[in-house]
């Protein structure tokens, strides 16, 4: 697997030291940014931590621009975690040749997540699941994504500003469900409110508002 951002490196670290990935490329914007991931593993062998047996060049290091440090097919799994929705999306979409060369996509947006979903989806990827995770206070999402075989684009039947993707109703059985529709829906009604005080807002803009709140207290028992 490859971590795109690796920050720390805890993620490909955990999964190379238990043996769920015999292989992790951890890769960041630049060498100072991997430095930490670096630290990490030389972390790991200093406290005599139980490891595989092979140590070799199953851990790997890049320092480059998303997916540009990888070659195409050279990991099964790539990871994007832990930024913004719209730059996954600019991430991925720079070689798309490259991108679809890859089996699975792990996906952990902090923020736009609709227009991370909306994007996969018209690029033809089958979104195979939508999981949240509690982190201390926050409700994070985990979107596992498919690629298509080759480039195509899809007709979707919701409007890229829809609801819909940013929450889509196959999250319905999550344990985490109604307290993340309830953080969406609390948002909506700051939105919404703020437009009735003011003076010009469009009736349609605020209308769209309340079809997008409706829409998250469905969620809502």
């Amino acid at each position: 697997m490859a971590d795109i951002g690796t920050d720390h490196g805890f993620l490909p670290l955990y999964l190379w030291q238990n043996e769920i990935s015999p292989e992790v490329v951890m890769c960041d914007i630049s060498i100072p940014s991997l430095q930490k991931a670096i630290d990490a593993k030389a972390q790991l062998l200093e406290d005599g931590e139980k490891l595989p047996q092979l140590l070799g060049d199953s851990i790997k290091y890049r320092a480059g621009d998303g997916l540009q440090v990888l070659s195409d097919g050279e990991v099964d799994a790539v990871v994007i975690a832990g930024m913004g929705g719209v730059l996954m999306t600019e991430i991925m979409g720079v070689n798309m040749k490259k991108t679809l060369s890859f089996k699975k996509f792990i996906l952990q947006p902090r923020n736009h997540s609709g227009a991370l979903r909306y994007w996969l989806t018209v690029n033809g990827f089958n979104i195979v699941s939508n999981k949240l995770v509690r982190e201390g206070k926050f409700i994070c999402e985990i979107i596992t994504a498919i690629p298509p075989e080759s480039e195509k684009t899809v007709k979707v039947w919701h409007a890229e500003d829809d609801a819909y993707w940013d929450m889509p109703k196959e999250m319905k059985d999550d344990e985490l469900l109604e307290a993340f529709a309830k953080l969406k829906l609390r948002r909506e009604m700051k939105v919404l409110a703020g437009m009735q005080r003011g003076s010009d807002v469009p009736v349609c803009e605020m209308e769209k508002i309340q079809k997008r709140a409706q829409y998250f207290a469905q969620f809502i028992k």
